[in-house]
């Protein structure tokens, strides 16, 4: 491959792409648009949000395989694109079944994007020979999102004051315009293993058997689905991994999702004037700002305590902070639910490592699409549930049914994960223990013109040395491309 240097310029392009995609000034103010503006109650927020998971549940592996088939940088630049239609749809709707098809549109638009640049971030560092640095890129690039969200809260809530709540939707869709013209200036790095070459450093640990059948069958576009799953389901880590990270995530999530609802039960609203929004804004700012924390602090993190106990830590940790959740009823608990935000925002780059580590190039889009297929899942049965029980009941209810879920279905996947881990772990360390030495390959023995015997490589070249096995040379020849070796954290 010539001038791998030229994939460098991702990484900040790629930067610029999160931040854009995440400054979507409307999040501080959704969830009041749609009661206020649109009279919508919680309950079918909630459902809502159903209709968007669900079609991100159906769309993801769809569109992963798109841009595995025909291009991660096409992949993320369309996704731009739609979502700026899907924005304006969504302000000129009125009623349910408008909002419903707007949210299609961007939950498709999503899908476009989300498995797409972790891909293209990952491959991109592969050129490069720098795939452990994907943690603290993809750390950094979900900071800058959040960050951009962050700044979004601060000027949505007093714009939304001065200018109305439809203004802030359409500078939104302005900024997922220029993401997508972003998205264009990226350089497609390769897609294919076969495009890499040998890589025994890189590639992910896998037998040749199974890199000779992840081959078979995946040269169409129904082929990549179906290959993702297959994988997904034959390497039971990632399995694993995807569920407990899906269902911590959502969980953790869930009291974000109150907030907005939350402190207009206090009394509060974005849409009072210019002091009213920026209360609000002040508010909600905490939550994105621990969310930037999360993303920052997720490669430190992983490096120091290994990814085998990054996420269990993250997710008992977690549970803690519903503890004053469940005992006040006060606007002073927007401080624990920014911490979960930082969690479940840690959780994302951590998790997405483990896959892409485990994974070939070909199908690397493919499988953490079926990631965000699997949360999307998740999404789409948790979020109307508990924010029916928010209506019906109240929010302590809801965040006592979030951590429930926590602790006894994703304990289950925990333990399950951790099981299939060491397993495969042991496997690893069995392969490297039983693969021969390069000096015991057999050797032909011929007969100098001094008569002493040197060592003939198999391939016919004379080895100096005095007998069999004694040529200092052989390790220079060619064998079958090593397999990569576990790290210490990755034995972690």
């Amino acid at each position: 491959m010539s001038r791998p240097e030229r994939y460098a310029r991702n990484i900040p392009i790629y930067y610029l792409f999160q931040f854009a995609t995440g400054f979507l000034i409307w999040v501080p103010v959704w969830i009041i648009f749609l009661q206020d503006e649109r009279g919508l109650s919680l309950t079918q927020v909630g459902l809502m949000e159903a209709v968007f998971w669900s079609c991100m549940m159906l769309f993801e592996v769809p569109t992963g395989a798109i841009a595995d088939r025909f291009g991660r940088r096409t992949s993320l630049a369309l996704g731009g694109f739609l979502f700026t239609g899907g924005t304006i749809f969504f302000v000129l709707s009125d009623g349910f079944a408008g909002l419903a098809i707007s949210y299609v549109i961007m939950a498709i638009s999503m899908t476009l994007y989300s498995g797409s640049g972790h891909a293209l971030l990952y491959d991109s560092l592969r050129v490069l020979g720098r795939t452990r640095e994907y943690e603290k890129h993809m750390g950094r690039s979900e900071a800058l999102m959040t960050g951009a969200l962050l700044g979004a809260a601060l000027f949505g809530g007093p714009m939304a004051g001065l200018w109305g709540l439809e203004t802030v939707f359409l500078i939104g869709a302005g900024t997922m315009a220029a993401a997508g013209f972003v998205a264009l200036l990226l350089r497609e790095p390769p897609r294919t293993e076969a495009e890499f070459g040998p890589d025994g450093l890189h590639a992910a640990p896998i037998s040749a058997a199974d890199a000779a059948s992840d081959m078979h069958g995946s040269s169409g576009f129904v082929g990549y689905v179906f290959e993702g799953f297959r994988i997904v389901l034959r390497q039971r880590p990632i399995l694993w991994i995807i569920l407990l990270a899906g269902i911590v995530t959502v969980a953790y999530e869930m009291p974000s999702f109150f907030v907005q609802p939350f402190l207009r039960s206090h009394g509060l609203s974005p849409s009072g004037g210019l002091l009213d929004g920026a209360i609000w804004s002040g508010l909600i700012v905490p939550a994105f700002a621990a969310m930037s924390a999360g993303s920052l602090l997720a490669a430190p993190f992983v490096a120091r305590v290994g990814e085998r106990r990054a996420i269990p830590l993250l997710m008992f940790g977690g549970a803690f902070l519903f503890i004053p959740l469940l005992i006040f009823n006060h606007i002073s608990i927007v401080a624990p639910i920014a911490i979960l935000g930082g969690i479940h925002a840690a959780i994302r780059p951590i998790a997405t490592g483990y896959i892409n580590r485990r994974i070939r190039s070909d199908q690397r889009a493919t499988v953490l699409s079926i990631f965000e297929l699997m949360m999307a899942a998740q999404m789409a049965v948790i979020v109307p549930l508990i924010s029916a029980s928010a209506d019906v009941i109240d929010f302590r209810f809801a965040y006592a049914l979030s951590i429930g879920v926590v602790l006894t279905v994703g304990v289950v996947f925990l333990l399950y994960w951790r099981r299939s881990h060491r397993r495969e772990q042991t496997d690893a360390l069995r392969r490297i223990s039983l693969r021969p030495a390069p000096q015991a390959a057999p050797q032909a023995i011929a007969m100098a013109p001094d008569g002493t015997t040197i060592g003939v490589h198999p391939t016919g070249i004379p080895v100096p040395g005095n007998g069999v096995g004694s040529g200092s040379d052989y390790r220079n020849g060619t064998d079958a491309t090593p397999e990569r070796v576990p790290t210490r954290q990755d034995r972690s």
